[in-house]
């Protein structure tokens, strides 16, 4: 079968940069921070990614992430995408700086695929070399380790997880159970960079025979 790319999309992008005192209060803002910068992609997986990757860039800290329920399809707008992502910094400066590495991994560093063109067998494989400070805070994962992040579809996807973790020295940092907001399941495997990316071939390999063989048990 073969592996075809989907590439996401920054679908929308605003930013305050002197937020009200009320605003601040309403989100639980640092102290220090004035400024704040939210985005939408059309698919979650990779807005998440492209923060994290901007936590360790940009002098920002992620205020509220979260995916919508169904995903894209099922958007209330045509710009809300698949997830609402919201950072916060000291300056305007800052969080523009933050948008501007969110807009460039997604646009260059980072895909959704699937098998043969078929986009219901649409999953995300992706290793990380360095985590960002937003997965070290919410995974509590250590600077400076791996991590591969591993989603699909709810059956397939817990088979080749299984796969995954026998690949290599990795750890479940984060999990989600089927089904999650966007009907799909999956993991945040956490470890050395070599054993990361040996998990997450071991993942596409048997996400694979999973498609190909949906009743062989």
């Amino acid at each position: 079968m073969e592996i075809i790319q989907m590439k996401p999309k920054v679908l929308s992008q605003k930013i305050i940069a002197h937020v009200s005192d009320e605003f601040a209060r309403t989100y639980q803002l640092p102290e220090d921070h004035q400024s704040v910068a939210f985005f939408s992609v059309d698919n979650d997986d990779s807005g998440y990614l492209a923060v994290d990757d901007a936590t360790k860039k940009a002098n920002i800290r992620v205020v509220h992430a979260e995916t919508f329920y169904g995903g894209s399809l099922c958007s209330w707008s045509k710009y809300g995408g698949s997830v609402f992502i919201m950072f916060s910094g000291p300056k305007v400066a800052d969080v523009r700086s933050g948008l501007g590495y969110v807009n460039d991994f997604v646009e260059k560093r980072t895909a959704l695929y699937n098998f043969d063109g078929d986009t219901g067998t649409a999953f995300y494989a992706q290793c990380i070399p360095r985590v960002g400070k937003y997965y070290q805070e919410l995974c509590g994962m250590e600077e400076g380790t791996s991590y591969a992040y591993l989603v699909g579809g709810p059956i397939e996807t817990n088979y080749a997880l299984d796969k995954a973790l026998k690949a290599g020295e990795t750890q479940v940092v984060k999990y989600w159970y089927p089904p999650s907001h966007a009907n799909s399941s999956g993991a945040i495997l956490a470890g050395s960079e070599s054993a990361c990316r040996s998990a997450t071939l071991a993942f596409v390999d048997a996400l694979r025979y999973a498609t190909q063989h949906p009743f062989d048990i």
